[in-house]
């Protein structure tokens, strides 16, 4: 990763990414929850396991509801709350605290939405979500992402997860367990890795 963000920061904004994705793709898999933010006919007919809250009986969930109603709008191009916020709406703590967590995570930090929101897609590949898959593709496919780029981050998943089921199952050494930012940064020992780093001839 040091060698595609150049950064520790970025690094550590793409682990935060890849956890809280991890987390919602558990959630939406307890749920049994259907994608809902693509088009009526991504929804299948089965039921959540749990009744979803609505806006109007929310109770002390509804502000944050309304909240999330006016991002998706904007976010995703749909006008209802998608049914991973008001499944969580069951508990209002939770469902603020993991809103305002997902408002940190996949705002821009040193890497802008668009990089966070194809990381989050990867891992919504790599878990098999449905839900998530839907939910992603739509947010990226708002902010320019064409066929051909959501076929790229397919790739990408693809090739890493064959890689690193070979590397685990050969129980390979990693071949560069102890670096850092300074490492890949302009006269580091691995800046020839980094595209665009002129290399300093010593």
């Amino acid at each position: 990763m040091l060698r595609l963000t150049n950064t520790a920061r970025a690094v550590v904004e793409i682990v935060a990414v890849a956890e809280h994705v991890a987390s919602l793709t558990a959630a939406a898999a307890a749920f049994q929850l259907q994608p809902d933010v693509l088009t009526v006919s991504t929804v299948r007919a089965e039921a959540p396991l749990i009744p979803l809250v609505s806006e109007e009986d929310a109770g002390e969930a509804a502000e944050t509801l309304h909240h999330i109603r006016g991002w998706a709008v904007e976010a995703l191009g749909i006008d209802h709350v998608p049914a991973i916020w008001r499944a969580l709406a069951h508990d209002r703590r939770l469902l603020d605290a993991t809103w305002r967590k997902d408002r940190v995570v996949l705002a821009s930090g040193v890497l802008d939405e668009v990089v966070k929101g194809c990381a989050a897609l990867a891992v919504a590949q790599f878990r098999q979500s449905a839900y998530w898959i839907c939910y992603l593709t739509q947010y990226l496919r708002k902010r320019g992402l064409d066929d051909r780029a959501l076929v790229e981050i397919a790739g990408a998943v693809m090739h890493y997860v064959s890689f690193n089921t070979v590397a685990h199952g050969m129980r390979l050494e990693a071949p560069m367990s102890v670096m850092d930012a300074s490492d890949v940064a302009a006269g580091g020992r691995f800046e020839h890795l980094v595209p665009g780093v002129k290399v300093v001839r010593r």
